[in-house]
């Protein structure tokens, strides 16, 4: 049960070995351009699926409502006879879409949040798709391909990570082996898993800050373990999480195998680090050719197994200052926390940094975003309002300030920010394809939107070709 890892003669190889952590890549960063990619979701299916949770949100809601009533409790902070007026309102609706238009504005106004947007979740599910981190393995370690792709052109260096029952590979949300279709995945009829995340505001408030597919639903599994056929001979399973970054291994190393024209000074080099950090026995294996064909071996070292210079040590939690990170580590660190949905930790060490420098631009922007993934699209608008006068030539800072105005549902404002951030930067498919469909959404000139979502599609964006579709064929049936 040893899966390989191939390797190129590298420092970032030299850090897996002594760091102890592997850099899980999104899929932009794989060498198949359909990665992570489902068959195009039905409208008419979203629709019904919107409207089933919907509905589903809405029963939650007046139940919850009618059990602070016949408790005589507040709902919210709203006294229980004005909640038995609320309920009499929500009663009095014609349709289901004007009961749940009441009920979001009504839990705004008592909670400072929105219900959980489950149409947001739908047309997030591309994103959802690219954020996933991905460490790909092999269970195939001879192959000459994968030598000569992955590996330096045979120089290079294979990484033997071993299943155990306590690692990443035993468990099966996390390691999933490759399918190999011409096919993109399909959609299950059942739809999807969802899953919610709650986040506490500053006044100590429970509220739902994430709204999105379940990491564990099958369908989304599929998405991201789904390749063409042309590439079945690499043997493929993939270690995933549900965001990109570094890791622990997923399991032991217990072997390393040199290329054939990986020289014996590299050799010795790997085995020094690889005794000086791993502190039990690694067994040591090169590739050669096989005799009379043209197919490869692996043969173990004259020297076959390492001799650890190290003993085990048990590392303690403790709590780092992060005031004492390089900017870099403590973006880091706050973009995992993010990645994490821990909203409150990162706005702490934020806050708490902004006190000794409120002038930095890295915190002010972590910030906006950590506001945004926590569904606080005002405070996120001011903070990314701040970063566009401090910064008025960054293009993405006006793209941020242009997605705070789009959740709060200012379009026009929105428009005019992304045609900033397009005016800077014209080649990101994002802008040209959030401007197109704001030009849509503040009723401005439809040619001018579906020239953007034309110039979206050119430039790749995944979601342009199907709403273009979709305009195109309701202009055409009117």
């Amino acid at each position: 049960m040893i899966f390989y890892k191939y390797r190129t003669d590298s420092k970032n190889t030299e850090n897996i070995l002594t760091a102890g952590k592997v850099y899980l890549s999104t899929a932009s960063g794989l060498n198949d351009p359909f990665e992570c990619s489902l068959q195009e979701i039905g409208n008419e299916w979203i629709e019904e699926k919107v409207k089933e949770l919907e509905q589903a949100g809405l029963l939650g809601f007046i139940m919850a409502a009618k059990k602070t009533i016949d408790n005589k409790e507040s709902f919210f902070g709203l006294p229980f006879m004005e909640t038995k007026q609320m309920l009499t309102k929500i009663k009095s609706f014609g349709n289901t879409d004007e009961a749940c238009a009441y009920r979001e504005k009504v839990m705004t106004k008592l909670t400072g949040h929105p219900p959980a947007n489950s149409r947001k979740m739908f047309s997030e599910i591309d994103s959802q798709l690219l954020s996933v981190g991905i460490f790909s393995l092999s269970t195939n370690p001879i192959h000459p391909l994968m030598w000569a792709h992955y590996a330096g052109e045979h120089s290079g260096i294979c990484l033997g990570f071993k299943k155990t029952e306590d690692s990443k590979f035993s468990n099966s949300e996390h390691f999933l082996p490759v399918i190999y279709s011409d096919k993109l995945p399909e959609m299950s009829d059942n739809g999807f898993n969802v899953s919610m995340a709650f986040s506490m505001d500053e006044k100590g408030s429970l509220y739902a800050s994430s709204y999105k597919i379940a990491f564990s639903d099958k369908t989304f599994q599929k998405a991201i373990t789904t390749k063409h056929t042309c590439w079945v001979y690499e043997e493929e399973w993939r270690y995933v999480e549900p965001y990109s970054g570094l890791f622990d291994w997923p399991g032991p190393i217990t072997e390393i195998i040199f290329g054939l024209k990986c020289s014996e000074e590299r050799q010795n080099h790997y085995i020094k680090i690889t005794e000086e950090n791993i502190s039990y026995p690694v067994h040591l294996y090169k590739i050669r050719k096989k005799r009379g064909t043209n197919e490869l071996e692996i043969v173990a070292l004259e020297t076959p197994i390492s001799n650890p210079k190290i003993s085990p040590t048990i590392i303690k939690e403790v709590n780092f200052n992060t005031q004492k990170l390089t900017e870099k580590e403590f973006s880091n660190k706050m973009e995992r926390l993010i990645r994490e949905e821990k909203y409150g930790d990162v706005l702490y060490q934020i806050d708490e940094n902004l006190k000794t420098n409120p002038d930095s631009t890295l915190l002010l922007d972590l910030k906006g975003t950590a506001h945004g993934y926590a569904q606080e699209h005002k405070k996120a608008l001011e903070c990314f309002t701040k970063l566009t006068i401090k910064c008025p030539d960054i293009a993405v800072t006006w793209y941020q300030k242009a997605c705070a105005l789009t959740a709060l549902k200012r379009h026009k404002e929105a428009v005019i920010a992304l045609k900033q951030a397009y005016k800077l930067d014209p080649n990101d498919p994002s802008t040209a394809f959030n401007l197109g469909v704001e030009l849509i959404n503040a009723e401005a000139d439809i040619k001018e939107a579906l020239d953007y979502l034309e110039r979206a599609d050119y430039l790749g964006h995944r979601r342009a070709y199907s709403i273009l579709s979709d305009i195109k064929k309701e202009y055409n049936n009117t």
